[in-house]
């Protein structure tokens, strides 16, 4: 598990859930997403970040990994925003 700060200090915990998934997660009052035609989600952006994208990159444990899907999460706490990334070494 690895915590970063967004660019308003707020924390976002980011966590290896499999040998190809992780979750990102944190405190949100809002997000903003962006779906491809055929409906699949290839933008999803945290208030205050980070923004994350199909194709892009992030950085976990000193390591570059890059983005190839994002599945949002249900969570039963107010204002927690939780995202799963299927990724893969850069």
């Amino acid at each position: 598990m690895e915590i970063v700060q967004n660019r308003y200090g707020q924390d976002r915990v980011i966590e290896k859930i499999s040998h190809n998934k992780l979750r990102v997660m944190g405190e949100s009052l809002f997000s903003r997403n962006s779906k491809n035609d055929e409906g699949q989600l290839i933008m999803f952006d945290f208030e205050a970040g980070p923004c994350l994208n199909v194709g892009g990159t992030i950085k976990y444990l000193k390591t570059d990994w890059v983005i190839k899907s994002i599945h949002p999460e249900q969570t039963n706490q107010e204002n927690l925003v939780s995202v799963v990334l299927e990724v893969e070494l850069k």
